[in-house]
């Protein structure tokens, strides 16, 4: 059984629907790795035993009934305490001091999408509060442990789902994106992330439609390409809610996999964006993955961007813009009877929503304008090349902290960022809606380093196909195998 756990989601699947083993078998032992590991971790808040073993037992039921039960048949998976959504489910919004008895009473897709698929949502993990920083820590639960160094952080704001994926938990995870959050924890802990086109899979959000669902995504975090393909075509589907749904029936992401050449294929490469420092160590990895994208048939050249901003200014239009929605999520809380001020809110947070009702009309416009301009600026790269690719952040991992406020480098090669989000990268294509993963191109002092392959909007095949190819031409470890005890096995 430990064999068909590490191999992955779809070896699971396919397990299950020959019968070959039982979604009960796979479930039960899904939840001693969890009881074992999990300790060690700090990734799950919530797990939902008794309705995870009900659906088990029903799903082994409908396969002796010879019934089709979906792609991720008895697929054990794990969803984000962040925008995710099961009725009756914790709503905490990341762990917030407040909220620890808040209750969903609605469905957001990935869990209605992996039911749907056949897969079994077995609880919940952790994140920080509005999902507000590039690390994963709080006061409630505290920080979310590095598989491959307990020391370090998973990353953010889907830390839980990238360290229960990497660190063998559950082959697949559900995580959202505002600035980089499926991306981030991916890096560094050596996953598969891939933050969708809009409307590629549906966010949908009430009472604000135009709100968050054009600037936060629903995606995956897995161990490999082959798992990330088949929770992508679970998840992508039109949905009139979503104002950015296209309406049509999106690609069979499964049917994508297993290239092998990236025969001219035009390639941009940026080491920085030409705005951020990154640290050595990333670079030197990136450009021997740059090779490896040259041996695949791969045309690689540097791009450029003409920006009219620095990477400070940029950070601070991110930071303004997500301020408002969590101003707005703070009045809706309000309207549910909340004190605001006993929901215990990290100090970074109220900070930057305290500011949302002094901003001005002209002070949203300018914003606005900020990111048409990061809009037109990566667009205007496809123009030239089919994809662009990065390093995924520009920072190692950093250290936990003891006090539930981990958060990412003040500086890095001697130049000051935004210890929030200033040294993620990831954020510009929050601003552009162009697709984006990030994979494990290599280490450094042990630790995962990963590359960010960017495609055009709407452009979500291009770089699954890449990724796909990448993956076979330079393969990775699928978990970082952890004892009880926390020690690389």
């Amino acid at each position: 059984m430990d064999e068909l756990l590490d191999a992955g989601a779809a070896s699971i699947a396919r397990a299950v629907r020959s019968r070959a083993v039982s979604p009960v078998e796979v479930l039960d032992a899904t939840l001693a790795r969890l009881d074992r590991l999990d300790p060690v971790l700090n990734a799950v808040t919530f797990v939902a035993r008794d309705e995870a073993t009900t659906r088990a037992r029903d799903l082994e039921r409908r396969i002796g009934a010879g019934e089709d039960v979906g792609v991720l048949a008895g697929v054990p998976t794990l969803m984000k305490d962040l925008f995710g959504h099961k009725p009756g489910w914790p709503a905490t919004l990341g762990q917030v001091p407040g909220l620890l008895e808040r209750r969903a009473t609605g469905w957001s897709t990935f869990p209605a999408a992996m039911e749907a698929a056949g897969a079994i949502v077995v609880g919940q993990t952790n994140s920080p509060a509005f999902g507000f920083r590039g690390t994963t820590d709080n006061a409630v639960t505290g920080p979310t442990r590095n598989p491959h160094s307990l020391d370090h952080n998973a990353g953010g704001s889907s830390g839980g789902s990238a360290a229960a994926v990497a660190g063998g938990i559950v082959p697949v995870a559900g995580a959202t994106d505002g600035g980089g959050s499926i991306r981030i924890p991916a890096a560094w802990c050596g996953a598969v992330g891939f933050q969708p086109s809009p409307g590629t899979i549906p966010f949908v959000t009430r009472p604000n439609a135009f709100g968050p669902s054009l600037f936060l995504y629903e995606g995956p975090i897995t161990r490999s390409t082959e798992d990330c393909a088949l929770a992508l075509t679970a998840m992508a589907r039109p949905d009139v809610r979503d104002p950015s749904s296209t309406g049509t029936a999106p690609p069979r992401f499964a049917e994508h996999l297993g290239q092998q050449s990236l025969q001219g294929v035009r390639i941009g490469f940026t080491p920085d964006f030409g705005l951020f420092p990154v640290e050595r160590g990333i670079v030197q990895v990136f450009h021997e993955a740059l090779l490896a994208l040259e041996s695949l048939g791969a045309e690689v050249e540097e791009v450029r961007f003409g920006w009219r901003h620095s990477h400070t200014e940029l950070t601070d239009t991110w930071c303004r813009t997500t301020a408002v929605g969590v101003h707005e999520g703070l009045g809706q809380l309000r309207d549910e009877g909340y004190e605001l001020a006993a929901l215990g809110l990290p100090d970074q947070l109220l900070h930057w929503a305290s500011r949302v009702p002094a901003l001005r009309v002209d002070d949203l416009v300018r914003d606005a304008q900020t990111r048409t301009h990061v809009y037109d600026e990566m667009h205007a790269a496809f123009a030239t090349y089919d994809l662009v690719v990065s390093p995924t952040v520009a920072a190692m991992p950093v250290r936990n902290r003891s006090d539930g406020d981990t958060v990412g480098p003040s500086s890095i090669e001697g130049e000051p960022v935004d210890p929030l989000i200033g040294w993620c990268m990831t954020y510009l294509t929050n601003f552009s809606g162009n697709p984006s993963a990030s994979v494990p191109m290599g280490t450094v002092d042990g630790l995962p380093v990963g590359m960010q392959v960017t495609g055009p909007r709407h452009g979500d095949v291009a770089v699954l196909r890449a990724i796909s190819a990448f993956e076979a031409a330079r393969p990775w470890p699928l978990s970082a195998h952890l004892t009880s005890q926390g020690d690389a096995a």
